[in-house]
């Protein structure tokens, strides 16, 4: 479901055009048409002060002292936001000149533990006396075959690949065919020492970073009043002028459920205004208003893209396939329970702030839980029907409805293809009802021919090749029903070319149908595919886990610990595979035959940010 929207232009004299525009924001129910490409010094100096606040609060969320939470600011003299930004970002930047410093002296470190501490004094007056001492490093093999010929080479020390080495020399230039390795500037003792001292300072600035985190709803309070001064002076930069610019134009769109907000506000300004009906050359905004259930899967539709405004909002049909279809590729009713307990448990735990996606959780581990039994039998693997079951599994089987077997008509196979048929008719009725409701019943008879065609042909596979007893009356019919298909896709599949002209254009819209409904359907294989899959990784976990039992009590742990990582893996997997491929088969097989076009944006009003202080 979508909002309905008006359209509301206004024009105003230039000396009213801050009064209105403050007053648009205060009432906050407007999608104004804004230039979000006007540029002016106000914005530039609000966005580059919003953009260091951004940095600060980023620099306090991921410091350690956030987890004490923003508390109570106790400071005697309260020092500005934008002060506090500046230290806090002053802060930040010695930190990480201090982590630098610090891996250069750890490098440092490293170098006299490798080759141990030495005297610089002695260093001093060999180079004196004209003798050349380098230190390198080399693989033991270059080592051990390079002839060092009358250079004098004493190995310093050595580790598992590499060696170590001094090499003296006369002062003359020396090249040698290893890393050399540069002696530290530094002693030892000056490098510890200042070592501490660098750590003695991160910790002041930890310290004082922590003194920082009561300010972060302060910050927060101040980005969003920044972001409302800018929305002030974008939308004054998106008037339109008239003439000598006295005259001033502003256009934007209101829910219709808002009208009297909207006639209010313009009896109390005296405006000069104009309300009308959207075009369809309008780019309108758009706000979907599901129900409670359709609701919760809004988020998976703005995965893909939000509905044009000028067709149907396909969340509600979603929130009736995407269940079915997660839960007949996850397949488990075991699985499914786990994925309904962590929901519940989510609910008052880790998804305590994201009660939809909780209660999202109940509905997918519910519909795979019922599913788990309905289809196959499987629970954690374990089917549910076999030769000597236990009395619980026994009481279970009289509700698997939809066996593995290849008699049955209604197995796991055929009825993932049913469920696929299914989807792709209503995704095609949904496209007739696009067309008549935006367009005109003309426009809608080319895919009253798509679904004449993929009706007619699914009634003639079953009927004549299935021999379906139930569907072969009537034959004459479903042959009538593809001739009409026909013709209506060929005379009606673009309204812009000449009648005389359809036939030859209408070929490549009829192949596209025969072969995509082939296509389309058999795409729902992977229904049955992936849910097989769980289930046979599921029973090899068992089985597996049962032979290392057979050892004994340690072996009794071992097989244990490795049923629940190998459970734990197996249901991430599949867990994800239910989550991706439905939504393929939404976007791509659904979206498609429901002619799906998309681009809508979302209604975002003209209004001030909430701000808590």
């Amino acid at each position: 479901m979508k909002e309905v929207f008006k359209k509301i232009e206004i024009l105003v004299h230039h000396r009213d055009k801050s009064m209105i525009v403050n007053g648009l924001q205060d009432l906050g129910v407007v999608h104004l048409e804004l230039n979000d490409d006007y540029r002016n010094e106000p914005i530039e100096a609000l966005e580059a002060k919003k953009s260091l606040l951004k940095k600060a609060s980023e620099i306090l969320d991921k410091h350690e002292g956030v987890k004490n939470k923003p508390g109570e600011i106790r400071s005697a003299n309260k020092p500005t936001i934008d002060e506090i930004a500046s230290q806090i970002l002053a802060l930040n930047e010695q930190s990480e000149q201090d982590k630098q410093q610090l891996e250069s002296l750890k490098k440092t470190k490293w170098k006299y533990e490798l080759l141990g501490e030495f005297d610089e004094d002695k260093l001093y007056k060999i180079q004196q006396s004209g003798v050349r001492l380098a230190i390198y490093t080399s693989d033991r093999k270059q080592y051990s075959q390079y002839n060092f010929g009358n250079l004098v080479c004493e190995p310093i020390s050595e580790t598992k690949d590499k060696v170590y080495f001094a090499v003296l020399s006369s002062t003359e230039s020396v090249e040698l065919p290893f890393e050399a390795i540069q002696l530290p500037k530094k002693s030892l003792a000056e490098a510890s020492a200042e070592e501490n001292e660098i750590k003695d300072r991160q910790q002041h600035v930890s310290k004082t970073l922590d003194s920082y985190v009561p300010y972060l709803n302060k910050i927060a309070d101040e980005i969003e009043s920044l972001e409302n001064q800018i929305k002030l002076q974008k939308a004054d930069g998106s008037f339109l002028a008239y003439g000598d610019g006295a005259i001033l134009y502003l256009s934007g769109w209101y829910p219709q459920t808002e009208k009297n907000k909207i006639e209010e506000f313009i009896t109390h300004k005296n405006l000069a205004f104009k309300l009308s009906e959207p075009t369809v050359r309008d780019n309108v905004p758009v706000l979907l208003t599901n129900l409670k259930y359709p609701k919760l899967f809004e988020s998976i539709t703005g995965i893909f893209q939000l509905p044009s405004y000028y067709e149907m909002d396909l969340t509600p049909f979603i929130a009736v396939f995407y269940p079915i279809l997660f839960a007949y590729c996850l397949g488990d009713a075991g699985y499914g329970l786990i994925l309904l307990l962590a929901s519940v448990i989510g609910w008052f735990t880790f998804l305590n702030q994201s009660k939809n996606m909780a209660v999202l959780g109940v509905i997918l581990g519910s519909f795979t839980t019922l599913m788990g039994l309905v289809k196959s039998g499987s629970i954690f693997g374990m089917p549910i029907i076999t030769e000597e079951p236990n009395a619980f599994f026994a009481y279970l089987s009289q509700f698997v409805l939809i066996p593995d077997d290849r008699g049955v008509v209604f197995n796991a196979f055929n009825v993932a293809l049913m469920i696929g048929v299914v989807q792709i008719l209503v995704g095609i009725i949904i496209s007739i009802v696009n067309k008549i409701r935006y367009q005109s019943w003309l426009a809608s008879f080319s895919q009253f021919g798509k679904l004449f065609i993929v009706v007619s042909l699914i009634w003639m596979f079953l009927a004549d090749m299935q021999h379906v007893i139930a569907l072969q009356p009537l034959g004459q019919l479903r042959v009538i029903l593809l001739i009409m298909g026909v013709a209506l896709v060929m005379f009606f599949h673009d309204l812009s070319v000449s009648i005389t002209k359809r036939p030859f254009t209408g070929i490549l819209p009829l192949f596209f149908i025969a072969t995509g409904i082939l296509g389309d359907v058999l795409s729902y294989v992977r229904l049955f595919a992936l849910g097989v899959a769980s289930s046979v990784l599921g029973l090899v976990v068992n089985q597996i886990g049962m032979q290392i039992m057979e050892g004994g009590w340690w072996h009794l742990i071992l097989g244990i610990l490795f049923l629940l990582i190998g459970h734990s893996l197996n249901l991430a997997l599949a867990t994800l595979g239910a989550f991706v491929h439905p939504l393929r088969l939404t976007f791509v097989e659904f979206y498609n035959n429901a002619q799906f076009e998309g681009g809508g944006r979302a209604y975002k009003p003209f209004k001030k940010s909430n701000v808590s202080s």
